[in-house]
């Protein structure tokens, strides 16, 4: 019996430092995330000088990624309607939640 609680004691190590090795790493190099409670966006991505990478979704309504260079979040709805929100930056962390009137075309 005493095998398995050592076992099961390193097992429990090994996942408290994955969890704290990953939240070090996700405040050190930062991230973007775009929450869309309405679900009008299609896509998002991370637009700059260093080209465009684009967010993936990981949930409905949320879009996330790592950014590595620095430019702002471009988002495009699903009526085609693009719109640009937030300046990005690596190291930084960054969030934006989309409103009503973010996908919505002016008159």
């Amino acid at each position: 019996m005493q095998r398995y609680f050592f076992s099961l004691r390193i097992a429990a190590w090994v996942i408290v430092a994955g969890l704290v090795y990953s939240a070090v790493d996700l405040w050190w190099h930062g991230f973007v995330v775009v929450h869309d409670p309405a679900r009008a966006i299609s896509a998002v991505a991370i637009d700059g000088g260093g080209g465009s990478r684009a967010l993936r979704q990981f949930s409905p309504g949320y879009w996330a990624a790592r950014p590595s260079f620095p430019g702002v979040i471009r988002i495009t709805c699903a009526d085609g309607t693009r719109i640009e929100r937030g300046d990005v930056e690596p190291g930084r962390q960054t969030s934006y939640t989309t409103t009503r009137d973010d996908c919505r075309r002016p008159r």
